[in-house]
């Protein structure tokens, strides 16, 4: 399955409306706080983009991303639902889409930075903070990035997102201290289901952006 791929920063958003749908233009027009309309518009945008390149249809204003009844992004050209999953994310003025034709997907896109002992402590599960605490000291901040990202990933995937016990899914970085570029794997296990799900990451300019497929 080939999975497509879209990163943008918030300086690529065009000015003006007139590149979202009607619909979308009415959600917007709900959010009372400048910074959660930026982020809207930031990660329609991105997602707008990706579809477009995707589906051939050059209008971004044909192509509409509205959230489905479980919060999850669905995608719309000419008002008939696109037969595929994606994912949007969107962090400190970045923005990242994920399309997979025919699947449901998830993308979480995280800055590397330090986090506290707390939030490891709340947020993984056991084998995870032994993991963090093995690392390297210029390992752990990208390996508490990769673990919380994959995690968004895999709930995402799943259409709970952050609804669900975070510690319900255990992640397994591979190549944490690698220096080529590109993507590499990983995986998620998905508890009391017991499903194992593949992934990938990627670091890009100080951002990791992680892709789940159940």
């Amino acid at each position: 399955m080939t999975i497509r791929w879209l990163l943008i920063s918030e300086s690529d958003v065009p000015e003006g409306d007139a590149w979202l749908g009607s619909q979308e233009r009415k959600v917007l027009a709900t959010l009372r706080f400048p910074k959660r309309r930026a982020e809207g518009r930031l990660g329609r945008y991105a997602a707008k983009r990706a579809i477009s390149a995707f589906v051939g249809v050059g209008e971004l204003n044909r192509i509409e991303v509205m959230a489905a009844e479980d919060g999850a992004p669905e995608a719309y050209v000419d008002g008939s639902k696109l037969d595929s999953g994606i994912s949007i994310s969107h962090r400190e003025g970045q923005a990242a889409c994920t399309i997979a034709p025919g699947a449901q997907l998830g993308c979480d896109l995280e800055a590397v930075e330090p986090r506290t002992p707390r939030f490891v402590t709340d947020f993984f599960t056991e084998r995870e903070r032994v993991e963090v605490e093995k690392a390297s000291a210029s390992a752990r901040d990208r390996l508490v990035a990769l673990t919380w990202s994959a995690k968004e990933s895999a709930l995402k995937a799943l259409r709970v997102g952050l609804r669900r016990d975070t510690r319900s899914v255990e992640v397994e970085i591979d190549a944490l201290e690698t220096s080529e570029p590109g993507w590499h794997p990983l995986r998620a296990r998905v508890s009391p289901e017991g499903r194992s799900f593949e992934g990938w990451w990627r670091e890009e300019a100080g951002f990791v952006l992680t892709v789940v497929l159940p």
